[in-house]
């Protein structure tokens, strides 16, 4: 399994890259649920090519999306038995903080 990317198993099966994402956000509530199945209704080439592309530039996405909203880092050592293939270190451009 490439723990790089995103991996959803439901009742439809076993869902990876982008259509993984998609068939969560509905659990997400609304908006999200309207993304997801928009999302959905696009070609999965078309999804994963952008999923691809977002997973290469997610720290450089997330710095600028915590700077322009003006969030803190987030602490991950609460949440790291859930976090699969979470390495020593963390890789810095992802933005997370891994000690209080």
């Amino acid at each position: 399994i490439d723990l790089s990317t995103g991996i959803l198993i439901d009742e439809k099966g076993t869902h990876r890259d982008s259509t993984a994402i998609l068939r969560i956000l509905p659990y997400l509530g609304f908006p999200y649920a309207i993304v997801g199945r928009v999302g959905l209704s696009l070609p999965q080439p078309i999804r994963d090519a952008a999923y691809k592309t977002f997973a290469r530039n997610r720290g450089k996405i997330w710095k600028l999306v915590k700077g322009t909203i003006g969030i803190k880092n987030i602490c991950l050592e609460p949440y790291r038995d859930r976090i699969m293939g979470l390495k020593e270190p963390l890789d810095p451009s992802w933005g997370f903080l891994t000690k209080h």
